[in-house]
């Protein structure tokens, strides 16, 4: 029996932690970013390593590419590519009680 390590799903399902002033960001990606990180910050505030992976997700509408963030505090945020300071981020608004969602192309 193999088990996977804490904290991972490997079927991709996400439990969504959200409600009042905690919301969530789906961040959406191309394939070719299947299984690199992305980290998260708050708007102009420093990288912290909170980060997540790009994993294909199978929805009613197909199979996405993207890394979830199940609980943030409502405001904006950026993200980018993780252990990639030069390279391009991307901005999200997060709300109280819902899951927004971005896309991430490079």
């Amino acid at each position: 029996m193999t088990e996977a390590p804490s904290g991972v799903d490997p079927t991709g399902h996400v439990v969504l932690d959200i409600g009042e002033a905690i919301g969530a960001a789906v961040v959406m990606g191309p394939a070719r970013l299947e299984g690199l990180e992305v980290e998260i910050r708050v708007a102009h505030g420093q990288w912290d390593g909170t980060h997540a992976v790009f994993h294909a997700r199978h929805t009613a509408a197909g199979a996405v590419v993207a890394a979830v963030f199940p609980h943030l505090v409502e405001g904006d945020w950026e993200i980018r590519l993780r252990d990639n300071p030069e390279g391009p981020t991307a901005s999200v608004r997060v709300f109280g009680g819902r899951a927004s969602q971005v896309a991430f192309l490079t």
